[in-house]
């Protein structure tokens, strides 16, 4: 009987584990705007239990769920940003949602490119300024979510429309 509670117990803990393991998404500690956003993303729309693990630029993720780095599923290839894969992997259609993954990949994936979209600078010099005054990565994240909280209600809201 007492084998028998100690492996019960032990199966409850490594359940625990797992669950937590899960709401956790590692990503490298260079934070730019992609990395904002996804982070936003999947804090609102993936896992409402999300927290954010950095680990130094090139270093092996060894803990949570990869995201915005080389090897990770989640991550920005030659045509899609973070932020749009994540849409794709979970497959979001909010047309509000697909407005910032617009800009973000106006910024990230059309680097060197004329923007397309007048709102992207703006969005990114915010998102950059966060990023250069905050003291740590996870204070980035906290500093940009409310901006993107804030574009979400007015693109909901159809407060103003993307230029296209």
């Amino acid at each position: 009987m007492k084998k028998y509670l100690i492996f019960l117990l032990l199966c409850f803990f490594i359940c625990v584990c797992a669950y937590a393991q899960d709401s956790v998404y590692s990503t490298w500690d260079t934070v730019e705007i992609d990395t904002c956003a996804s982070a936003w993303l999947i804090k609102n729309f993936v896992d409402k239990e999300a927290q954010f693990k950095f680990y130094p630029k090139g270093e092996i993720i060894t803990a949570g769920i990869p995201f915005d780095t080389p090897d990770a599923e989640l991550r920005r290839t030659d045509n899609m940003s973070t932020f749009e894969c994540i849409m794709k992997k979970f497959r979001i259609n909010d047309p509000a949602l697909k407005q910032i993954g617009e800009i973000i990949h106006d910024v990230e994936i059309n680097y060197w490119g004329k923007k397309i979209k007048q709102e992207s600078e703006g969005l990114n010099k915010t998102i950059r300024e966060i990023i250069d005054t905050s003291k740590n990565n996870q204070e980035s994240l906290q500093k940009s979510f409310p901006v993107f909280d804030s574009l979400y209600e007015k693109l909901k809201r159809g407060a103003f429309r993307l230029n296209r």
